[in-house]
């Protein structure tokens, strides 16, 4: 990390004042006055970010540092006032006290800075960014992802940083499944999703001798179990309570509500299906409802009408390939140097890119009430279409660990608005926040560390839980 970022750091000064001398010995003299100081930053910053656009390797603010410090190479080359390599010297540390006294304010007045995640580490390449982001981290705020970047987060960059079968998949990829479950061979992705081993397809599965019937389970990372063994999660554990019924897991990290409708239905159109659960999230389902995908033009997968959710395209996928430069600009992480700093405990550039981020989030940022009545709309629209084919269905609310009790907070928002909304559907609920709330208070660990995920006591406890109240809250004989 420390010689990425020297490289960085020097790569575009080296070149600028390969490009300064250059200039100068063309012209025989150095430039002089300000609008010379101007052209010097100006022409390497525009074409660093036309070329950024263009073939978005890294992210755009990536480029405009990469354009601004090769800007400052030519100048300390070609500039009269940097002919005297003091003027240089005293520009340079002029930059870093500033940086200095912005750190130091920051940590007295500022507080504590808020968390900016950095993935896997502060990759430079913009599609090892994607590739690494968490699996419940948003990918796409707006507008469509450049045709370039599509097919480079997908095929190129380390392919250390791609080993999705050993982790779960990134948002971007998480989107590429969705849209391979609605469309089938109709969309042409970037992305071999037969690559994610872990996850279980709409596909002919294989049933298992002497059942009874066959739970679907459809959710997020909570329901697929991230950074737990397979034959560990809540629907492994249920089987072992329950040998006479088949329980499949459907989750798949970093999906949402409408893509739990989408993979749902491709499930009960392929499979003999005996009881669907969907799972809803108090930690991140509504934030990352109504996503942009690339099956959808690049935007949200459903559309909601009359009360209900159908695909917006239901006639096959639509993606025009268009460049996306409001995508780049609202999606470009913070520069790499920035987030090197972030990563050796900078105040001042996690205070950035807490900014940035929240930015970003607010451009595409929709109120609670449109986000829960698009919930009820894709809930009615589950119910209605199960009710069709004589299945089952279940609602299950999961809350958010940490902010359980929380007045306000997403846990006890969900549970409210959840209740309020499966009621009036008249679909069965259970909720899960007072399960795990009585278990934290015993003193017991159902949460990994990063305070959202079940570990493997916490899938053993829903599954017991389940175990109790899901057949009899479905209205069906337990086995």
């Amino acid at each position: 990390m420390i010689l990425e970022a020297a490289a960085v750091l020097g790569f575009p000064i080296a070149l600028g004042i390969l490009a300064g001398n250059l200039l100068v010995r063309r012209m025989g003299r150095r430039f002089v006055g300000a609008v010379a100081v101007i052209g010097c930053l100006i022409l390497p910053l525009a074409m660093a970010v036309g070329s950024t656009i263009l073939f978005p390797i890294v992210g755009l603010w990536d480029g405009v540092t990469e354009g601004v410090l090769c800007g400052v190479g030519i100048l300390f080359a070609a500039h009269r006032l940097y002919a005297d390599p003091r003027n240089a010297l005293l520009t340079a540390g002029a930059v870093i006290a500033g940086v200095a006294v912005l750190e130091l304010g920051a940590r007295l007045f500022l507080g504590t800075p808020p968390a900016y995640p950095s993935g896997e580490g502060p990759h430079f390449l913009l599609a090892n960014i994607l590739r690494t982001k968490g699996p419940d981290s948003q990918a796409f705020h707006a507008g469509a992802v450049p045709s370039f970047l599509e097919r480079s987060a997908m095929r190129g960059g380390d392919p250390n940083a791609v080993r999705m079968t050993d982790r779960p998949p990134s948002a971007m990829v998480t989107n590429e499944i969705v849209c391979s479950i609605a469309y089938g061979p109709a969309y042409r992705g970037v992305i071999d999703v037969s690559r994610e081993r872990d996850m279980v397809f709409p596909e002919p599965v294989t049933p298992r001798p002497n059942v009874s019937r066959r739970v679907l389970h459809v959710g997020d990372s909570m329901v697929f179990g991230a950074n737990v063994s397979r034959q560990q999660t809540f629907a492994a554990d249920l089987e072992k309570l329950e040998p006479k019924v088949q329980h499949i897991n459907g989750g798949i990290s970093g999906m949402a509500p409408d893509d739990y409708l989408v993979v749902l239905r491709s499930w009960v159109a392929r499979e003999p299906i005996d009881l669907a659960v969907m799972y809803l999230f108090a930690g991140n389902d509504l934030i990352g409802l109504d996503a942009p995908h690339p099956c959808s033009n690049w935007k949200s997968l459903l559309v909601y009408e009359d009360g209900s959710a159908r695909l917006r395209f239901p006639d096959g996928p639509q993606n025009d390939r268009q460049l996306g430069l409001t995508w780049l600009i609202i999606n470009s992480p913070l520069p790499y140097l920035a987030r090197v700093m972030i990563v050796w405990h900078s105040a001042t550039m996690a205070i950035l890119g807490g900014a940035l981020d929240a930015w970003a989030t607010h451009t595409a940022a929709v109120t609670p009430q449109v986000q829960f009545q698009h919930l009820e709309s894709i809930l009615r629209s589950a119910r209605d279409e199960l009710h069709e084919k004589h299945i089952p269905f279940v609602v299950v609310v999961l809350p958010a660990a940490g902010a359980i009790g929380i007045p306000n907070g997403p846990s006890d928002t969900l549970s409210e608005w959840g209740r309020g909304i499966t009621q009036r559907l008249g679909v069965p609920e259970l909720d899960a926040t007072a399960v795990i709330r009585d278990a934290l208070s015993r003193g017991e660990h159902p949460i990994q560390p990063d305070g959202v995920h079940f570990n493997e006591a916490g899938h053993w406890l829903m599954a017991k839980w389940l175990h109790e109240r899901l057949a009899a809250t479905a209205g069906m004989a337990a086995d």
